[in-house]
């Protein structure tokens, strides 16, 4: 196979939605904490959402550091901290 030429670009096809995402995590999240639940069916979404997070560290750790990267982190963490000083 033939590389790319030089001066050309690749340009990746996002085919996934961060929201969506987002959506069905939310949708475990709520059946964990469904009172009608029992804990078998409950501790069972939240192991769903254990996995979820584990999967996701594993794909970061392996993830290159980008420019700005380390601000948009620290603006994150800003934003929670904020968020649970208002919550008490």
């Amino acid at each position: 196979m033939a590389g790319i030429p030089v001066g050309i670009q690749q340009h990746m096809i996002k085919d996934w939605s961060v929201r969506d995402i987002k959506n069905e995590i939310s949708k475990i999240s709520w059946a964990e904490s469904n009172p009608r639940m029992d804990g078998f069916v409950t501790w069972g979404c939240k192991q769903d959402l254990y996995e979820i997070l584990w999967f996701v560290e594993e794909k970061l750790r392996r993830c290159s550091t980008y420019t700005g990267e380390e601000d948009f982190l620290q603006e994150h963490e800003k934003k929670q901290t904020w968020r649970i000083l208002n919550e008490n």
